[in-house]
This record gives C-alpha cells, sequence and structure tokens, in this order.
C-alpha cells in the first residue's frame, strides 16, 4: 500500500514507536482492515496496526521558499544520520512534537537552533547561512500567522506609531481606515473586512489576555468625524480600566525616539515562546519567531515605554481628545 496522495510519507518510526510525535489523523477500523499494514514513502515505512493510520506531517515543497527548505532539510538531515525526533529534540531544546512541526515547516528554527544543529551534525554552519538568508526574503503567509498569533497570545505588547490599533478599535472607527483602503483601490469589500477585524478583536480580548499598548500621540489625531472620535475616545477610557490594560501615551515632546521606525506588535504564545510582528499599510509584513530577535523586539517596546507618560497621565490626555 503505496502513502497517501499528496502526503510524504516519512520513516519515523524507531524503536521506541513514539507516535505522538508524527500523528496527524487516524483512519477509524471501519476503513481499514484490522490487520498490519506497511506504508511505502520517499523517506521509508511505517504501519498502519489496528485500524489505526498513523501519518506523519507532510513535508514542505523545499523549492517554495528558503524556510520551506529549511524545514525539508531538516527531516533529510535527520534521516541521513539515522536519528529520532527525540534526539533532534535534545539537540535543539525542545519536544519530539514539536520537532516535527519543524520538519513539517509548522514552525520555524531559530538562530540558536540553527547554530546547535550545525554544531551537532557539523554542517559548515549551513542552517545559520540559511535562516540568515530566509529572513532577507519576503513571506507571502505572514498574514495568516499573524492573525493565528492574536489570537493564541496570552500577553500582547503593542506599539502603535500612527493609529489605533486592535484591540482597542471602535467598528466606526475601524470601518473609516477600511473605507479609506478601499477608496485607494487596496480593499474590495468593506463590509466582509470589517467584520472580519471585528472577529479577530473579540479573540484577541477572549480570556483577558494581559494587553501593554503605548500610542504615539500622532495616533490619537482625529481619523474620521468628531462623533466617530468621540466614541474612539470613550472606548480607550474604557479599555484603560480594565486590569488587564495597561494603555500609555508616547508624547511628541519625547522625539527623537526609537519609535519613529514604525508600529510593532510583541506576541506572548502559551509555551511563553516570543513571535513579533511588523508591517506597512503597503501590505508588507514580516513575522519574527526567532527567540533573541523577538526578545530585541520586547526590549525596544520597554524602552519605548520607559520615555511615555505614565497610564494616569495617559487617561488624562485621552479624556481631553477633541479639545487639544
Amino acid at each position: 500500500m503505496n502513502g497517501a496522495p499528496g502526503w510524504d510519507i516519512a520513516g519515523d518510526i524507531d524503536s521506541s514507536f513514539t507516535v505522538r510525535s508524527f500523528v496527524v489523523f487516524c483512519v477509524t477500523a471501519s476503513v481499514l482492515p484490522r490487520t498490519l499494514v506497511t506504508l511505502d514513502g520517499s523517506f521509508g515505512k511505517f504501519v498502519a496496526v489496528e485500524g489505526m493510520l498513523f501519518v506523519v506531517r507532510k513535508s514542505p515543497d523545499p523549492t517554495i521558499s528558503i524556510y520551506h527548505f529549511m524545514a525539508y532539510y531538516l527531516r533529510f538531515l535527520r534521516l541521513q544520520h539515522k536519528a529520532t525526533q527525540v534526539q533532534v529534540g535534545e539537540i535543539i531544546g525542545c519536544s519530539d512534537s514539536q520537532v516535527s512541526k519543524y520538519e513539517s515547516g509548522e514552525k520555524r528554527l531559530d538562530g540558536g537552533q540553527c547554530a546547535a544543529l550545525d554544531e551537532a551534525w557539523k554542517t559548515g554552519g549551513l542552517f545559520a547561512i540559511m535562516l540568515g538568508y530566509a529572513k532577507l526574503g519576503t513571506d507571502t503567509k505572514w498574514p495568516e500567522r499573524r492573525d493565528r498569533y492574536q489570537r493564541r497570545a496570552k500577553e500582547h505588547h503593542i506599539f502603535a506609531s500612527n493609529l489605533i490599533p486592535l484591540p482597542l478599535q471602535t467598528e466606526s472607527y475601524a470601518r473609516g481606515l477600511l473605507e479609506a483602503g478601499h477608496a485607494g483601490g487596496f480593499l474590495d469589500d468593506v463590509e466582509s473586512a470589517l467584520a472580519r477585524r471585528m472577529e479577530i478583536q473579540d479573540a484577541m480580548l477572549e480570556d483577558d489576555p494581559d494587553i501593554w499598548v503605548v500610542l504615539d500621540e500622532i495616533a490619537l489625531r482625529p481619523m474620521g468625524p468628531a462623533s466617530v472620535m468621540a466614541d474612539q475616545r470613550d472606548k480607550l477610557l474604557q479599555m484603560s480600566t480594565l486590569r488587564n490594560v495597561s494603555l500609555r501615551i508616547l508624547p511628541q515632546s519625547a522625539t527623537p525616539n526609537i519609535g519613529l521606525d514604525g508600529s510593532f506588535h510583541v506576541f506572548t504564545l502559551p509555551d511563553r515562546r516570543l513571535a513579533a510582528f511588523s508591517g506597512t499599510v503597503l501590505r508588507v509584513g514580516r513575522i519574527i519567531d526567532d527567540q533573541v530577535e523577538a526578545a530585541r523586539v520586547a526590549k525596544r517596546f520597554q524602552r519605548i515605554a520607559a520615555r511615555s507618560w505614565s497610564e494616569d497621565q495617559s487617561r488624562e490626555h485621552i479624556a481631553r481628545m477633541g479639545e487639544i
């Protein structure tokens, strides 16, 4: 029996038969006979037994991007070294199930992990070199990855340099931004985009994650009629009173500062791993998964916050929006 179409069936079964490291889905006994079945694929063999079909995560297409090639080559080299995912996890400091995600491209190796692999397998620095080039390229999947991190993060550190960000927008404020995009030819359907934006904002606020926001003072400028900005002011004041939200203003008197480079968002994920996002209105964005680099972005946020007004001072300033 050959591997299912579209799946790269990898020989990940070792002597310990660590099923959790590679199972993606199962087929019930009503589909498969309750007998042993051997599956052949490009990397080796594994089995289906007692009606359960164990399938390894799909290998990414190495021709799509350098990140995809890194994931593909990680599995290739592991099998060349006759190593299990458990052993690779010991090298890069994670569980075998996480190694499976790195090999499928679901997660990306960071600089420390690349260095550890290069040292263990004597690659001549290949993984570190590939990572450097990967960071220079354009990640076409950044919107999906950003949205996923927005939904999953247990803690958010957000610096907004020119407009009020999610999850602090009113629907009317968000509509104005999207209508501007529509008028400029960058957006086709305002209503569907608005519904999606509000849904993401609700998801970000679910379970009361810690939210730390610094707004550049310029982000408070009018972005619509007085009634829209009055509602947005009230929204900011209401959010600033929540125990899990910190909202501070970076005054224009604090310029120049390192926030002039633009907005960014740092995510603390459920496993305490960091990720960061920086993007522009031209739909060019970058997701940072490298833990060393993401930590630098987090430190940048702290430095900007250190130059900001206190929460009380910021709240007083927001209350005067429209009067200043």
